[in-house]
């Protein structure tokens, strides 16, 4: 059995890389005994790879633990905050308690109803061809309209009944309800002459009158009369009289007498004593005419900028708290003013003004005792 000191120093330099042969004779010991040294350090190395490998393994399992609990400690923070939260809303809610609204008895105002009638231009046909298909009049159609027109009027009539008390109707019947003949090219285009279209006037009128005193409910109809420019007899626009000049002057007063000999109290009429008709509702004043006489060429700012320097001047006779009016063939609506649209609809002269188009339509809308004119609807014409 060699010495330990001989058994380390053959160890060593088999490590360093000695001939096993050189190594028998250098220290005079078997072959047997260098190699089983020499596998004992073989062994030892295996070891030490396996070592290495396992602490390679467990360093990279250590980061990856790493990782993770950072993530988790990020974790903990968001659900930490979370739960602040929720713990200080919690307190919240011990203090701030919802209102609990309930719905409240409902208390009906009563109000007014206005319906708008104008340029019908009954008695004129517009044909579709002309103006590339966007419409089609003539007398079956202008019928048809104005029928729709008064069954609109009772539906919304009805509909604003839902949150108000409607007994009362004002009617502005604004004008315009013919073309006549106060241009040569309307002689030819007209399908009948100004009397017998007045006369047709007077039957739809007189048949969407009767259909709401008969079917709106209503404790009372106000029929405010203006006269438009159309149905005028002279060949110009005249100021003296200009009212008492109209063919719609007959027409109101037909259908006044009308209804008055059939002892009629529920309908009245206020009829025209000069371009304006005033009418006074809940306090307000309420100036009513057809619209001629406001001065526009065709200007980007469209019938605003001109209807409300007339306004002004009006006022400064007498003001007015709404003007309602027509002439335009274009519904448009403000706070102080309501320019009604027209049953016709697009026409051959609107496409040569270049005018905006619009379907045919009129105007309805409420005036309330407290805020004045707040729901408006178009009654668009099919």
């Amino acid at each position: 059995m060699i010495e330990e000191s001989v058994k380390q120093s053959i160890t060593n330099d088999l490590v360093n890389g000695i001939n096993p042969k050189e190594l028998e004779k250098k220290y005079g010991v078997s072959r047997t005994t260098v190699y089983r040294l020499r596998k004992t350090i073989a062994k030892a190395n295996n070891r030490k790879v396996d070592h290495d490998l396992d602490l390679k393994t467990i360093k990279h399992q250590l980061k990856e633990q790493k990782t993770r609990y950072q993530a988790s400690l990020g974790q903990i923070a968001d659900l930490q905050k979370e739960l602040n939260q929720y713990q200080h809303l919690t307190e919240l809610s011990k203090i701030l308690l919802p209102a609990n609204w309930k719905i409240l008895p409902s208390v009906k105002k009563e109000v007014i109803a206005f319906l708008n009638g104008s340029d019908w231009h009954i008695d004129e046909e517009v044909d579709p061809d002309e103006i590339g298909g966007v419409n089609e009049y003539n007398t079956e159609i202008a019928e048809r309209r104005i029928e729709m027109f008064f069954r609109y009027a009772l539906k919304l009539l009805n509909g604003c009944r839902s949150m108000s008390v409607i007994n009362k109707l004002v009617i502005g019947a604004l004008g315009d309800f013919i073309s006549g003949w106060i241009h040569d090219e309307l002689m030819e285009a007209s399908s009948m002459t100004p009397p017998e279209a007045i006369v047709f006037a007077f039957e739809l009128w007189l048949n969407g009158l009767q259909f709401l005193l008969d079917e709106g409910d209503l404790e009372e109809i106000t029929v405010v009369c203006c006269c438009g420019n159309h149905s005028r007899i002279t060949k110009k626009n005249e100021v003296k009289k200009s009212h008492k000049k109209t063919y719609e002057w007959l027409l109101y007063q037909f259908l006044a007498k009308w209804f008055a000999m059939k002892g009629e109290t529920r309908i009245k009429f206020k009829l025209p004593e000069g371009y304006f008709n005033w009418l006074t509702v809940f306090g307000r004043d309420i100036r009513f005419h057809h619209g001629n006489r406001i001065s526009y060429r065709g200007g980007v700012g469209g019938i605003h900028i001109p209807l409300r320097k007339a306004v002004a001047q009006w006022n400064k006779a007498r003001h007015a708290d709404l003007d309602v009016l027509a002439h335009w063939h274009t519904r448009e609506t403000s706070k102080d003013y309501v320019i009604n649209g027209s049953a016709i609809g697009y026409n051959e002269f609107a496409e040569s003004i270049k005018a905006d188009f619009g379907p045919p339509e009129q105007s309805f809308f409420i005036i309330h005792p407290e805020f004045g004119k707040t729901a408006e609807f178009p009654i668009v014409l099919p």
